[in-house]
């Protein structure tokens, strides 16, 4: 018999009955799911669908946000051998209607679970353009009222319950089809396997060493590969319980009731967290600040010394576990204070961070994935963690170097292709089974794999350098006052930025600092603003090339969102989105000191 996703579900079912799967958030508490609750739920959805003629190779859409009627929607389409594809769906940030429509028709999709009434309006309102389109289930029922839709809660109730088994699954037949970023075009729907995601899944688990004792806290998108095989499928496969923050923006607090300890993140979440806990100590008693501010500085001085390999005088480590004890403990404490590992994702994390966050005792680890994989290549371990480098391959998986340095994946969780495109298939897998990432990299001497660039997106000035954008752009975004940053600078003369500060921190900084304002967009004009960006540019760039340092930049008040079409579904930047809506701007960064300084919005160095 065939491995399958959902046979993998069961089998852990059966052993952990009475063990809690999942917690959510229901009338202001955590309340618990059992794993026989789950599968009972599970089984009830997936008859139910089969009543509305879902059946095997038919392709459903789940747009909802991270909860557990999620992976209730998923396993039960999957026990009917039908198709999951995942729509990007977060408080706040609704995709178009016109990319609803284009994977709709894309995928010929039969049934969408919506999240609520505004995911609703989208699907109705397109639902005359989609042919193949024949249920909308709305998942939120209190949005219900009078809308035309079935009821996720009456999926679950069906009498008397189920023993219906599942569908003839082969291994090789398609779980999921996920439609990545395109950050340089149209997206492209890429077609997953259950063997490929159950042998990513025993890898993943294996490298990171989950149990039945684990717990996670699920706020990335489960629209996301990372999250989706990482949190959800491992973690349920081995009998782990899952925890469901309401949204990002809750997620901290939510994390100490949830009480992890196993926390997946991408780096932007791990940078922020870290300079709003700094910056929250800095709002406080001078005392208690000047502590803070000492520790850190002890610490990174000594991570320094150690990873360099070099000499620590007897005071600064005495120095080290004074502060240790005093205030690295505080920060163990966040997130419910059981924290064993941060798994960090999706784009490479700030060295200085990693080196103070070890040192603090908190074991973080880098893993290397896209959603072509399903996702993960590469991951450190604890006992072998390099900084730098995103560790060795998983069992299973080959990696090679090609040419120009392209990262070549070849395995059980490389993807059959992507839908409908076979050129496109073509292009990225080779006669011989080997993924072409498009990612550069290295290894080591040890075997460990680096990241150094991503093909595409390399910048080649007018000097003929080459510069990889998203080193520059790391080192600048570490900053607490800046959210997000993207650097511009193909055939021209030097590097230009522009910067989407992080406005919690620059309104804080506004009020600390007497600077009135009305409007948040009028304080990227105030000098004092711009100076204290320009400042945070500077530092950042202390040990990049000449050529690398970025020469001029522009504050622009709107961030970089989903929901504006500047970020990718996993919070990737949108290159040429931005470049095409700030084009003006970036051209009048190249025009000189005296133009910019007209229109207040950029500063030269």
């Amino acid at each position: 018999m065939s491995i399958t996703i959902y046979s993998k579900f069961m089998e852990s079912v059966t052993k952990n009955l009475y063990r809690i799967a999942m917690k959510y958030r229901k009338e202001g508490k955590y309340v618990p799911i059992t794993y026989a609750e789950l599968g009972k739920k599970v089984d009830a959805v997936a008859a139910s669908m089969r009543k509305l003629g879902i059946g095997k190779g038919d392709t459903v859409v789940i747009a909802s946000y991270n909860r557990p009627e999620w992976a209730i929607a998923d396993l039960a389409t999957l026990k009917l051998g039908a198709i999951v594809v995942p729509i990007y769906c977060m408080p706040g940030h609704l995709l178009p209607a016109a990319y609803f429509k284009y994977i709709l028709n894309d995928a010929k999709v039969k049934l969408i679970f919506v999240e609520d009434k505004p995911t609703y309006s989208i699907a109705a309102q397109i639902k005359p353009e989609v042919p193949s389109l024949q249920h909308i289930v709305l998942i939120e029922e209190a949005d219900a009222g009078d809308l035309e839709c079935v009821k996720f809660e009456d999926l679950t109730k069906i009498e008397p319950p189920t023993t219906e088994g599942p569908a003839d699954i082969s291994e090789n037949d398609v779980a999921t089809i996920v439609y990545t970023s395109g950050t340089t075009g149209e997206p492209k729907g890429v077609v997953l396997t259950h063997k490929n995601i159950v042998a990513n899944s025993a890898a993943a688990v294996k490298r990171c060493r989950f149990t039945p004792d684990d717990v996670v806290i699920s706020y990335l998108p489960l629209g996301h590969m990372f999250e989706r095989t990482c949190d959800q499928y491992s973690v349920l496969f081995e009998g782990g319980c899952i925890g469901y923050a309401e949204d990002l923006l809750t997620a901290a607090r939510d994390a100490e009731e949830i009480r992890p300890t196993v926390l997946l993140a991408v780096p932007r979440v791990i940078e922020k967290a870290y300079s709003i806990a700094v910056e929250t100590i800095e709002g406080s008693s001078p005392l208690k600040k000047g502590l803070v501010l000492s520790a850190v500085k002890n610490l990174n001085e000594y991570a320094n010394r150690k990873y360099k390999k070099m000499r620590i005088p007897v005071w600064l480590g005495l120095k080290r576990h004074f502060y240790n004890a005093l205030v690295a403990s505080k920060f163990r404490k966040l997130g419910g204070g059981r924290i064993r590992l941060i798994v960090s994702g999706a784009a490479p994390l700030n060295r200085q961070l990693a080196k103070i966050l070890y040192i603090m005792g908190f074991n973080i680890v880098e893993g290397y994935g896209l959603t072509e994989a399903s996702p993960v290549v590469a991951c450190s371990t604890v006992e072998d963690n390099v900084l730098g480098t995103v560790g060795r391959p998983l069992d299973g998986v080959e990696v090679r170097i090609g040419e120009n340095s392209e990262i070549l994946v070849r395995g059980p969780n490389v993807m059959k292709g992507y839908l409908n495109k076979p050129r496109e298939t073509a292009q990225v897998i080779d006669a011989e089974g080997w993924l072409h990432t498009g990612d550069q990299g290295k290894f080591d001497e040890r075997g460990n794999l680096s990241i150094t660039g991503r093909i595409k997106e390399i910048i080649v000035t007018a000097s003929g350098k080459n510069i990889t954008p998203t080193l520059v752009e790391g080192k600048i975004s570490s900053s607490r006052y800046i959210e997000h940053v993207m650097v511009y600078g193909d055939n021209r003369k030097y590097l230009v930025a522009l910067v989407a500060p992080f406005r919690e921190s620059i309104e804080q900084y506004a009020k600390a600092n007497d600077i009135s304002y009305d409007a948040y967009a009028q304080l990227m004009e105030r000098e004092e603003i711009k100076n204290i960006i320009k400042s945070e540019i500077l530092k950042a760039m202390t040990d990049l090339a000449s050529y690398e340092q970025v020469k001029a930049f522009a504050l622009i008040a709107e961030p970089f969102a989903v929901g504006n079409d500047l970020l990718t579904p996993s919070l990737k930047i949108r290159r040429k989105k931005i470049a095409e809506k700030y084009a003006e701007l970036i051209e009048d960064m190249y025009l000189g000191r005296e133009i910019c300084a007209e229109k207040k919005i950029v500063c030269h160095f």
